[in-house]
């Protein structure tokens, strides 16, 4: 059961792209996002009372979790968010498998922040795969200048930061149940309003459609609340072995997901891209020390 909770984890982010993709277009990203973020912490304090614990234990994290978690949790999902709301369609892929090397950058992190021993010729075949993913998915050219940057850059930032927060939090040991997935989306709910109210989006908020409503709900208590919830039981429980195979899938299926809800966003190298980058991160996080 608790692989089976891990496998639901992955499934769950798998959505994340489509739910801030769909958000986006329908309420604005940061008005989106808000909704979204509070929706998920009002999820995790639910679980943690169903399974008795105190609620104080959310938010009883160590200092230097809470800042690193601003730039690797908060901002991060903020940033990732603002990017798929403000890429044209046709680049809401390329977002996607930008924000998904960030196992790439894991393992090269940690051979930095953790001195962990890598063996160099997986770890540059892993790198390699991961950035040719993004060239096959862009179209294959190196040179091909996008016609809006931004939200490429932001993504590409994101899984940056989401990756030093990862490799931080092995660094200094901290237990999954210390990782502050409440404290830091309370945060992002937050921060989102303030980004939400200078962009101009709460002015410009159109009805809370029931389409609207659902993605409000569907992002908030299953990636956020749902995912999380899962992810630490299945990594605490399960086949970590399997469930670390099976996450390598996740730049596939959410691909595949914006390619089904999107379609202007689904060009030609778009799976094939996502493959690469998924074995890319694969052969990058088998090239731990020997």
């Amino acid at each position: 059961m608790a692989t089976a909770a891990a496998v639901g984890s992955i499934l769950l982010w798998c959505t994340s792209g489509v739910c801030f993709a769909s958000g986006a277009r329908l309420l604005g990203p940061m008005a989106y996002l808000t909704g979204m973020a509070a929706t998920g912490v009002f999820t995790v304090i639910v679980l943690q009372v169903l399974r008795r614990r105190p609620l104080s234990g959310l938010i009883r994290i160590p200092h230097k979790v809470m800042i690193a978690g601003f730039w690797g949790v908060a901002f991060y999902t903020v940033i990732l968010a603002l990017a798929f709301g403000i890429a044209p369609e046709r680049a809401i892929g390329q977002v996607n498998l930008l924000n998904y090397l960030w196992p790439v950058w894991v393992v090269l992190l940690s051979a930095v922040l953790i001195r962990e021993r890598i063996r160099p010729l997986p770890t540059l075949c892993g790198v390699l795969l991961g950035f040719s993913g993004i060239v096959v998915a862009w179209g294959g050219s190196l040179f091909h200048r996008p016609e809006e940057p931004l939200p490429l850059v932001l993504a590409l930032l994101g899984g940056f930061l989401w990756a030093c927060y990862s490799v931080l939090l092995r660094r200094w040991r901290i237990p999954e149940e210390q990782g502050g997935t409440a404290f830091h989306f309370a945060l992002c709910a937050v921060m989102a309003a303030i980004a939400a109210a200078l962009r101009g989006e709460w002015q410009a908020l159109p009805s809370l459609t029931p389409e609207a409503f659902f993605w409000i709900l569907f992002g908030g208590i299953g990636p956020v609340g749902l995912g999380y919830h899962f992810w630490e039981i299945g990594v605490k429980r399960g086949n970590v072995a399997l469930i670390s195979t099976l996450a390598y899938f996740i730049p596939i299926g959410s691909t595949v997901l914006i390619g089904m809800l999107f379609s202007g966003a689904m060009g030609p190298g778009l799976i094939p891209g996502a493959v690469l980058i998924a074995l890319g991160a694969w052969l990058s996080g088998r090239s731990g020390g020997s």
